[in-house]
């Protein structure tokens, strides 16, 4: 680690990136606008589908600027040897949550989708989902953000994330019973878990939940065993103008993206005053996004396409038994109707397909033409993985199909992911989404430190 002075010579990567990053804000602000005026003055409570497209670019593209696409990032990050997708998150929950239920005192019909609490599905399925992530490097929509980025063993995920959501699909009707109906609480928020009820309630409940993560995200440190001094809120507010970055780690990054941004591989990279204005910014345009799509039709999701595309394969091939399946009747959009057959794609999962689609375009354009880092698909090996597992383009192959394989199976096993639980759940205040979150982190903690030997919370790997 090193303390620097910041600054960088690439002016035309500083322009790109704040002017990409305020294109964006503005567009969110537009969609969560256009959301309140639809319900408030339409009496419209469901946008049209296509807008999920709009919705996934919104999210995708800060999460590939933020490299979270990359599986050497999200190993750092889930082991805490980085926590900035713990900050970033912190702040996207915390600031979601007050004006989520800030708007929830005037919109008429908050798209919520609070998913229940069943106890055996959400813990089970949560340290599956962490287990994958400790070993393939990532989520089911950073795996469309890599795919769009074109990332090789992006490849080997999707397929093995479509079949671990194929896999739960096939025998969730055998396994609901343990899963999702035994310790089923229901949707509980920790507001109702409180005995408040009322939209004012709830919404005094949202201050106190949004500022306590709020202090999280601007009192953490970014790095293990910095002092407070090198938080968020003393950069921003510029008592602390020193600048933190790993030399090693930066010349890892311009190895493997040499035609990247050098502005933006720096700026991701450190620990400054730079950084943190750029997560403020980023950081309301990305709570913005989460909030809007919540009024403008439902919950921001990735896992559950996964499912929906293998429903859609399957009734292509046998229709009678598709339709018949007890997960795709949920989520897939097939039904049994007097003995025959029917299909009505979106009826259940609404725009999802379309959103995931938006997050594959999202990876894609600020791969191609913001951060540069679009790799054609060529070889690459995660670093992390190098460590223990060498160079073998086969053996990262198999990681990233049977990590992601678990993964999605995780994920449709507690019923939802990084964006519906972690993300879109705990902006609702969902004790689920809260509980998932927790088992994730043991999941790829134990993981991440016995598989791939790294230390948790500290730089480094285990000798």
């Amino acid at each position: 680690m090193s303390t620097v002075e910041s600054g960088s010579g690439d002016k035309s990567g500083k322009t790109i990136f704040w002017i990409a990053s305020s294109i964006l804000f503005v567009i969110a602000l537009i969609m969560l606008i256009y959301g309140i005026y639809q319900q408030t003055v339409l009496h419209i409570y469901k946008a049209p589908l296509i807008l999920g497209i709009v919705a996934g670019l919104l999210l995708a593209i800060p999460l590939e600027l933020w490299n979270f696409s990359d599986p050497d990032t999200l190993f750092r990050v889930m082991s805490f040897q980085d926590r900035f997708l713990m900050v970033c998150f912190g702040f996207a929950i915390g600031l979601g949550a007050i004006l989520l239920y800030g708007l929830n005192l005037f919109v008429p019909h908050p798209n919520f989708g609070i998913k229940d609490l069943f106890v055996f599905g959400i813990v089970i399925g949560g340290l599956i989902f962490g287990a994958g992530v400790g070993i393939a490097g990532y989520f089911p929509g950073t795996v469309w953000i890599a795919l769009g980025q074109g990332r090789r063993d992006a490849i080997y995920a999707v397929i093995g994330g479509l079949l671990g959501a194929f896999t739960w699909s096939v025998i969730f009707g055998n396994v609901r019973w343990l899963f999702w109906n035994t310790l089923n609480f229901g949707p509980v928020t920790w507001a109702t878990l409180l005995g408040f009820n009322t939209k004012l309630e709830m919404f005094l409940v949202s201050i106190v939940f949004g500022i306590l993560l709020l202090l999280m995200f601007f009192f953490l440190p970014r790095y293990p065993k910095q002092s407070m001094k090198q938080s968020c809120a003393f950069h921003l507010i510029g008592t602390n103008k020193e600048t933190t970055k790993f030399s090693d780690l930066l010349k890892e990054e311009e190895k493997k993206y040499p035609k990247a941004r050098k502005y933006i591989t720096e700026l991701i990279n450190e620990s400054s005053i730079r950084n943190a204005r750029s997560i403020i910014l980023l950081g309301i345009e990305f709570t913005i996004a989460a909030v809007a799509v919540i009024i403008l039709r439902q919950i921001f999701g990735e896992s559950t396409t996964y499912s929906w595309i293998g429903a859609q394969l399957s009734y292509l091939i046998n229709p009678k038994w598709a339709a018949s399946n007890a997960y795709f009747q949920l989520f897939g959009g097939l039904h049994i109707v007097n003995g025959s057959p029917v299909n009505n794609p979106f009826s259940e999962i609404g725009w999802e397909p379309f959103s995931d689609l938006g997050t594959f375009l999202g990876g894609l354009i600020s791969s191609l033409f913001i951060s540069k880092r679009f790799m054609g698909f060529k070889q690459q090996i995660p670093n992390v993985w190098q460590h223990t597992f060498g160079t073998s383009a086969s053996k990262r192959a198999l990681g990233s199909f049977i990590g992601t394989f678990m993964v999605l199976f995780g994920a449709r096993m507690a019923n939802g992911c990084a964006s519906g639980h972690i993300l879109s759940g705990n902006i609702q205040m969902a004790v689920s989404s809260f509980l998932f979150m927790i088992m994730v982190l043991i999941g790829s903690w134990i993981t991440l430190r016995y598989v791939l030997h790294l230390k948790i919370n500290a730089q480094g790997y285990v000798q």
